[in-house]
């Protein structure tokens, strides 16, 4: 019974996280609005999803997820930098991929633009 009321507040406090990083990816999406490069500003809306929406293992048992950011955080606080920085290699994974799928958006508009 008690693991199930620890998987209950797990799973209330992941839906809290995300609506929160909803309401914050909101106003970030309209705060970058005065960025006139389209490109800059695509890059600081797509740094600031990655920051908030990535997640990764809090453990080594792969029980519960915690967000990337925090994660990397934490290591740093308590482990300093030689510690794991798993949540880091996420970030880092997730960061590129970010990129690829921007270049390639990039280029594919671009490409229907030219006559």
């Amino acid at each position: 019974m008690t693991e199930l009321i620890h998987h209950f507040q797990y799973l209330i406090a992941w839906i809290v996280y995300l609506l929160a990083g909803l309401g914050c990816t909101f106003i970030g999406w309209k705060l970058s609005g005065f960025i006139r490069h389209s490109g800059w500003r695509d890059l600081a809306r797509g740094i600031m999803v990655v920051l908030i929406f990535t997640p990764w293992y809090t453990d080594a048992s792969h029980l519960f997820l915690a967000p990337a950011s925090f994660i990397l955080l934490m290591d740093l606080l308590l482990e300093g930098a030689k510690g794991g920085l798993q949540g880091g290699l996420a970030l880092l994974f997730s960061l590129f991929t970010m990129l690829v799928g921007l270049t390639l958006r990039l280029v594919f508009w671009q490409g229907r633009k030219s006559p």
